[in-house]
């Protein structure tokens, strides 16, 4: 009989006030099971990196990356926040400074019509009885956002039935490292013969693991505020018994220089950020303001003769003086970027009536996801259009008309949160390469000087 210990993270999204209980856990759990003779291996299941956090943003991930090297993290793989918020030159070099190997099987880059040089698709880990642990890794495969960056996602379930042959030759268990979500992992469960699914994505908590059709699921939450931990006992290479658990983070020990770390790791971004000068604002810019200068950037950015934002995107005021990347990044630390829609007259009419019926409510609803880091949706605002008092839609001046087309700016949010269904129905032109920050800053340099 063996026992095998696996520990995992997911979905830290740079919430580094919980990292250094998180890795003191880590590594004593790793120290005392390895004194006992047991296997441990440690895996993260994706979205250690985003850049909400300021020193998470003036290091692109580097600094995260270092913070986990202090954990010997056996393997990890990406999240969307690793995929879509860094280029493909980042993205290297963060593989790079990596000590832990990244296993990311569903996705290719399309310069090469090959994985990328830093991912591979899975590894085996050998117990030290000599038993076989295969491990693969996916991420959830966003069709619609990673092309325009240069990766072609591939159907998650799909592909791990393609790889999964390769790896059960090799392996006596097999575990998945699955950025894919809580009903995806479920239907691997049921689905595919797999022993465990560690979860990610959908920041779900199982805090004592669930079984699907022979399959042990887990997952840790989000932000770090659960740790979790597996125990495979074995018996000739095949699981005799399993148990996850999720361990809150409030448990862990804790030590007095823990809160003045994550603080010191806050400021030193924070100064960072600060020396970054874009241009000087001659005037504070409120919410209201902000909103105005970034639809003009929208449009100038995707051509659009219209656009649409809501205020809530601007979450702090921009002082008068100095504007640096530090204030941007408070004011917009979303994960946004710039879409260009090509819809119908008819379609576009469709938008504003909704646009029209959920105003009031959106106004004060407190928004989350969707690459939102802000408070509340906000007001809306448009440019290039306006509105009659028996109805009338005037586009660029003219009277809309349903069977004609036409083009707007927005922001990729808006896409996907529910209140707008019609809009993913819509020719789509998304700017990955920027970020709705990084579009204000070149816009503010350019109008300021």
């Amino acid at each position: 009989m063996e026992t095998v210990h696996i520990l995992h993270t997911n979905d830290l999204h740079s919430h580094l006030e919980n990292w250094p209980m998180i890795a003191r856990f880590l590594n004593d759990r790793r120290a005392a099971y390895q004194t006992a003779g047991q296997t441990v291996l440690t895996f993260d299941i994706g979205d250690f990196i985003d850049r909400v956090h300021p020193l998470t943003e003036a290091t692109l991930g580097l600094a995260n990356i270092e913070l986990r090297n202090q954990v010997a993290y056996d393997a990890v793989t990406i999240g969307n926040n690793e995929g879509l918020g860094l280029s493909h030159e980042a993205m290297t070099q963060l593989a790079q400074a990596s000590d832990a190997p990244i296993l990311l099987a569903n996705m290719l880059d399309m310069t090469t019509d090959k994985r990328p040089s830093w991912a591979q698709p899975y590894q085996i880990f050998t117990t030290k009885t000599g038993v076989r642990i295969g491990v693969i890794g996916l991420t959830a495969p966003y069709i619609l956002t990673y092309p325009p960056l240069g990766w072609m996602p591939l159907d998650a379930v799909a592909t791990l039935k393609d790889v999964l042959p390769q790896v059960r030759a090799q392996s006596d268990v097999v575990v998945l490292l699955s950025h894919l979500g809580y009903p995806v992992d479920v239907v691997i469960g049921e689905e595919v013969a797999i022993d465990v699914v560690i979860g990610a994505h959908s920041h779900h908590v199982l805090p004592e693991g669930e079984w699907h059709n022979g399959t042990l699921l887990a997952a840790a939450g989000r932000f770090g505020d659960h740790v979790g931990e597996i125990t495979l006992t074995l018996d000739d290479g095949k699981i005799q018994a399993a148990q996850a658990i999720a361990h809150p983070t409030y448990t862990l020990d804790t030590a007095n220089a823990d809160l003045a770390q994550a603080h010191a790791w806050l400021v030193a971004g924070e100064k960072t950020l600060q020396q970054q000068v874009i241009t000087t604002l001659p005037r504070r810019q409120t919410a209201e303001d902000q909103a105005f200068f970034a639809l003009q950037a929208m449009q100038k950015l995707t051509g659009a003769p219209a656009a649409f934002v809501a205020t809530g995107m601007f979450v702090e005021d921009l002082p008068a003086g100095p504007l640096t990347a530090a204030r941007l990044l408070e004011s917009m630390p979303h994960a946004v970027h710039p879409v260009k829609v090509t819809l119908s007259g008819a379609d576009l009419r469709a938008f504003v009536g909704l646009t029209q019926e959920w105003a009031e409510y959106l106004t004060t609803y407190p928004m989350r996801g969707m690459g939102f880091r802000g408070k509340l949706f906000g007001q809306m605002r448009w440019r290039g259009m306006s509105f009659g008092h028996q109805g009338e839609i005037y586009y660029a001046g003219v009277l809309l008309e349903d069977t004609k087309t036409y083009e707007l700016s927005l922001l990729d949010h808006y896409i996907w949160i529910k209140y707008f269904p019609l809009l993913q129905k819509q020719q789509l032109d998304i700017h990955m390469e920027t970020l709705l920050r990084e579009l204000m800053a070149d816009y503010y340099r350019s109008y300021y000087g």
